[in-house]
C-alpha cells in the first residue's frame, strides 16, 4: 500500500462524467479546474493516491479513462535531495551564496 500522491489525466465524454469521477474517488482537481475539450471529449488533470488510481483504472468509474501522468511524491523527493542540509547564513557575516542579487 503507498501513499504516493499521482498526477492523472482524465478523459471522459462529458463534464459530468468528470465530475462524477471526481465525487467518487475524491480525486483533488486543484483550485479552479477547467476541462479542456480534445479529440478525445474532456480532459482534465487531478491528483489521488496511488492506490486509489489502479483501483480507478480497473474499476473503469463512470465511463472516465485515467492516465497515469507522474508520481508527484517521488519528484517531490528527488526534489528534496536537491536541498543542502545546512543553514549557508549560520556564519556570521557570511556572503549569501547561490542565485539572486548579492548586496
Amino acid at each position: 500500500m503507498s501513499d504516493d500522491i499521482i498526477r492523472i489525466r482524465l478523459t471522459a465524454a462529458s463534464p459530468e462524467a468528470l465530475r462524477a469521477f471526481a465525487n467518487e474517488t475524491g480525486a483533488d482537481l486543484g483550485c479552479r479546474p477547467i476541462a479542456r475539450r480534445t479529440a478525445e471529449g474532456f480532459q482534465i488533470d487531478a491528483y489521488l493516491p496511488e492506490d486509489t488510481v489502479r483501483s480507478a483504472q480497473t474499476r473503469g468509474i463512470a465511463d472516465v479513462a485515467v492516465e497515469w501522468i507522474e508520481n508527484t511524491s517521488e519528484i517531490s523527493r528527488q526534489r528534496q535531495e536537491e536541498v543542502a542540509r545546512g543553514n549557508r547564513y549560520a556564519a556570521r557575516g557570511a556572503v549569501p551564496r547561490g542565485l539572486g542579487r548579492k548586496e
